[in-house]
Protein backbone atom coordinates (compact mmCIF):
# COMPACT_ATOMS: atom_id res chain seq x y z
CA UNK A 1 0.00 0.00 0.00
CA UNK A 2 1.57 3.45 -0.81
CA UNK A 3 1.00 6.77 0.97
CA UNK A 4 -1.47 7.84 -1.88
CA UNK A 5 -4.15 4.56 -1.01
CA UNK A 6 -3.53 5.47 3.07
CA UNK A 7 -4.87 9.24 2.47
CA UNK A 8 -7.75 8.44 0.27
CA UNK A 9 -8.43 5.83 2.63
CA UNK A 10 -8.70 8.06 5.49
CA UNK A 11 -10.02 10.64 4.15
CA UNK A 12 -13.12 8.87 2.79
CA UNK A 13 -13.94 7.58 6.47
CA UNK A 14 -13.70 11.06 7.51
CA UNK A 15 -15.84 12.71 4.96
CA UNK A 16 -18.19 9.50 5.77
CA UNK A 17 -18.35 10.04 9.46
CA UNK A 18 -19.22 14.12 8.70
CA UNK A 19 -22.10 13.34 6.25
CA UNK A 20 -23.35 11.34 8.56
CA UNK A 21 -23.26 12.83 11.33
CA UNK A 22 -24.55 15.89 9.56
CA UNK A 23 -27.67 14.04 7.94
CA UNK A 24 -28.66 12.67 11.22
CA UNK A 25 -28.18 16.29 12.44
CA UNK A 26 -30.66 16.67 9.99
CA UNK A 27 -33.67 14.25 10.72
CA UNK A 28 -33.02 14.90 14.67
CA UNK A 29 -33.83 18.71 14.04
CA UNK A 30 -36.67 18.25 11.78
CA UNK A 31 -38.38 15.67 13.82
CA UNK A 32 -37.79 17.20 17.00
CA UNK A 33 -40.80 19.00 18.83
CA UNK A 34 -40.83 23.29 19.24
CA UNK A 35 -41.28 24.15 22.00
CA UNK A 36 -44.88 26.24 22.17
CA UNK A 37 -45.92 28.93 25.22
CA UNK A 38 -48.39 27.77 27.49
CA UNK A 39 -49.66 31.76 28.06
CA UNK A 40 -52.87 31.88 26.25
CA UNK A 41 -51.98 35.48 25.37
CA UNK A 42 -48.77 34.25 23.50
CA UNK A 43 -51.44 31.47 21.27
CA UNK A 44 -53.18 34.32 19.58
CA UNK A 45 -55.15 33.00 16.37
CA UNK A 46 -56.64 35.04 13.23
CA UNK A 47 -59.77 36.91 13.74
CA UNK A 48 -62.15 34.70 11.51
CA UNK A 49 -62.76 35.89 7.74
CA UNK A 50 -66.71 36.74 7.24
CA UNK A 51 -68.44 35.12 4.51
CA UNK A 52 -65.43 33.04 3.77
CA UNK A 53 -65.97 28.76 4.03
CA UNK A 54 -64.33 27.58 6.87
CA UNK A 55 -61.98 25.46 5.59
CA UNK A 56 -60.36 28.42 3.72
CA UNK A 57 -60.38 30.76 7.15
CA UNK A 58 -58.83 27.64 8.80
CA UNK A 59 -55.96 27.42 6.07
CA UNK A 60 -55.81 31.38 6.85
CA UNK A 61 -55.45 31.13 9.88
CA UNK A 62 -52.71 28.51 10.29
CA UNK A 63 -50.53 30.69 7.45
CA UNK A 64 -51.28 33.67 9.69
CA UNK A 65 -49.65 31.79 12.82
CA UNK A 66 -46.94 30.71 10.95
CA UNK A 67 -45.46 34.33 10.35
CA UNK A 68 -44.13 36.21 7.40
CA UNK A 69 -40.99 34.24 6.98
CA UNK A 70 -42.39 30.86 5.46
Amino acid sequence: MNVNFIINMVVRQLVRRAVNFGVGAGINAATKGRKKSRDPKDQQSAPPIPGSNPKRAAKQARLARRGPWT
